[in-house]
């Protein structure tokens, strides 16, 4: 085992990434979710499908807020699984890196699905196929699915940026059309909006469904509507792709909050809105019964244009949800590597090709597993197992937010998700809050009403502490503990510089520190005033207004998002400068210089500090 895992240490994942393909990659997998989601929750909410987008997006928003945060902090491979391990121990990292695992095998199988779905209005022949091998029977859709898993396999094995472009050219096109959907729907229903409000009287589909388990005594359309709701939150599943290439992603401190952000914002408009229009135009009843090509039919429905614009929109539709199966690709494989590396499973599935530059078994093994997957055919029955999945993972996601934020108080946060409350001495974020409330009670659901979902996660869930406890025991690891944990580090510690600001400066000088430490530093303001000379009330004076600036300076510096204290010290201004820096508890000294000097202050303290710890001195000019 020691030789095998120094060859993986050897060989690493190459950056390559840029901000539009990080970008693609959230957009592909949850943007895509809306040309396989939207006829399933047609055919549970039936009217009330817009309702149920907005719901689970609430849940989205602040999935969102917690990936964008946190993959920026812990750019490594892995996601939901690195942000478990580290904040809630290796054993809980497992599970929440076991579950994506599902979640991305299941995205694979269902998004391929969907793309032959739509490639079959192109050409219909493909329905007509049928082919028995012994007990085994295969329909054209299944067949197409396979061949198309089959190609994502090897698009992935030659290496992440091939896979990237693939992606970013699909993505740029789906954005367009999607954008021809919505306006054109939009337009229609401004034209006439009685179609709209007619449909929007059927809140939830009338009929029982054969895998829903049924409350006795609770209302049938109700609990169509709860369950398609659940399913509404499958449309909102992937944005953790973005973090899984956290290691390929230049400059992920910067892009990967902006690309979850942008991502977060298209998909809601589109999702939110497309149900809109579709309730407008198609109603909810044809999008249900043709679910696999829901947004070609949603597009036949718009007068004069939309026999031949459905073309388009179907094979947009191919594409888009192709891209989405191939970010599945990526994302599993680079859990799979993630969970070797940072021994939470046997490493032999992480290995990284040398000449590719990729995790090469994991891709092949994930590809297989969803091949099987798609032998259960329906789209609803698949996106069951999706939406458990997914859930779980982003519950570990947000109690881990919380916990991360005190065991790596001072790590450097490129972005910080709102919504920081502090009630009886503790402090509550807003996000993870609303987060564990709305997936919990989307979970709890999920658990009452999708047989076949909560069946396979707890198959899943069985066979995982199995796998976890095995290897463990087997590799001398304990089975509880915080051994891989210690391995995830944040990306860079925020810094400690103690800034000496002159008495007489202005708020101004904010500005001018905020830009030479650009966050990534914990400042102690501290101003120095030489009471020889004095009197008492005049020392107290300039204590007074010395307070005053340096309280203005640290507003400013907290609000642009540094973590900032100050005091005032007394004394000579280089005696008691020397005695704080030779103290070596700061990593660096900023000093402000220019505009002058005063009677009260000795020239050359910046000179001095540089000759005496040279290295470790910021000068600030003003």
């Amino acid at each position: 085992m020691g030789k095998e895992e120094s060859k993986r240490d050897e060989v690493s994942l190459k950056r390559e990434v840029k901000l539009f393909g990080a970008f693609s990659m959230g957009y592909a997998d949850v943007g895509a979710d809306i040309y396989m989601a939207m006829g399933i929750v047609f055919l549970f909410s039936a009217g009330a499908a817009p309702l149920s987008f907005l719901i689970a997006a609430i849940a989205y928003i602040t999935v969102c807020f917690a990936y964008a945060e946190l993959s920026s902090t812990y750019p490594l491979a892995g996601g939901a699984q690195i942000f478990a391990a580290r904040g809630l121990g290796d054993h809980m990292g497992f599970l929440a890196g076991w579950f994506l695992i599902l979640s991305y095998i299941v995205d694979i199988a269902v998004f391929a699905l969907s793309s032959s779905g739509y490639l079959s209005f192109l050409f219909p022949s493909i329905r007509k196929i049928s082919i028995e091998v012994g007990p085994l029977y295969l329909n054209g859709l299944i067949l197409m699915t396979i061949i198309l898993i089959g190609f994502l396999i090897l698009v992935n094995i030659m290496g992440i940026r091939e896979s990237t472009i693939f992606t970013e050219v699909l993505v740029a096109v789906d954005l367009i059309v999607e954008s021809f959907i919505l306006g054109a729907g939009l337009f229609l229903i401004l034209q006439d909006p009685s179609k709209l409000l007619s449909n929007l009287g059927e809140f939830g589909a009338p009929g029982v469904h054969e895998d829903v388990s049924y409350i006795p005594g609770l209302d049938l359309k109700f609990q169509n509507f709860l369950y398609g709701t659940t399913l509404a939150m499958s449309s909102f599943v992937g944005i953790e792709s973005i973090a899984q290439a956290s290691e390929e992603i230049k400059r992920p401190y910067k892009w990967i909050p902006i690309a979850t952000k942008l991502s977060a914002v298209s998909v809601l408009i589109f999702a939110i809105g497309i149900s809109i229009a579709a309730l407008g135009t198609a109603g909810w009843e044809a999008p249900a019964v043709h679910r696999e090509m829901s947004m070609v039919i949603i597009m036949k429905s718009v007068p004069i244009i939309g026999s031949y614009a459905s073309i388009l929109v179907a094979f947009t539709g191919f594409v888009i949800t192709l891209a989405s199966s191939n970010t599945g690709v990526i994302g599993v494989s680079r859990v799979i590597y993630s969970m070797g590396k940072f021994k939470l499973m046997p490493g032999n599935l992480s290995t990284v090709n040398r000449r590719f530059r990729t995790p090469v078994r994991a891709i092949i093994f994930s590809g297989i597993v969803a091949i099987l997957m798609s032998f259960l055919g329906d789209l609803e029955r698949i996106a069951d197992v999706y939406a458990v999945a997914g859930l779980l993972s982003y519950l570990l996601v947000y109690l881990s937010l919380p916990k991360l934020r005190k065991i790596d108080r001072d790590a450097y946060r490129p972005w910080r998700a709102p919504g920081d409350l502090k009630i009886g001495g503790r402090e509550i974020n807003l996000v993870a809050t609303i987060g564990l409330l709305s997936v919990g009670s989307l979970l709890s659901i999920v658990i009452l009403l999708h047989k076949i979902g909560r069946s396979l996660a707890l198959l899943w869930l069985l066979i995982g502490i199995l796998t976890y406890v095995s290897y463990r025991k087997s590799a001398g690891l304990p089975v509880l503990g915080r051994v891989s944990a210690e391995e995830m580090r944040p990306a860079e510690y925020r810094r400690s510089v103690i800034a000496f600001i002159r008495p007489y400066e202005d708020e101004d000088v904010a500005e001018d520190i905020a830009h030479a430490l650009k966050g990534r530093y914990k400042v102690h303001l501290t101003s120095i005033i030489d009471p020889e000379g004095l009197s008492s009330e005049e020392i107290e004076e300039e204590r007074m207004n010395t307070q005053r600036i340096l309280n203005r300076i640290a507003s400013k510096l907290r609000g642009i998002g540094l973590e900032v204290t100050y005091r005032i010290e007394f004394g000579k201004p280089r005696e008691v400068a020397i005695s704080f820096a030779e103290a070596d508890i700061y990593d660096f000294i900023l000093v402000i210089i220019g505009r002058g000097t005063r009677k009260l202050e000795e020239p050359g303290l910046a000179r001095l500090l540089m000759e005496k710890f040279p290295g470790k001195v910021i000068a600030v000019r003003r």
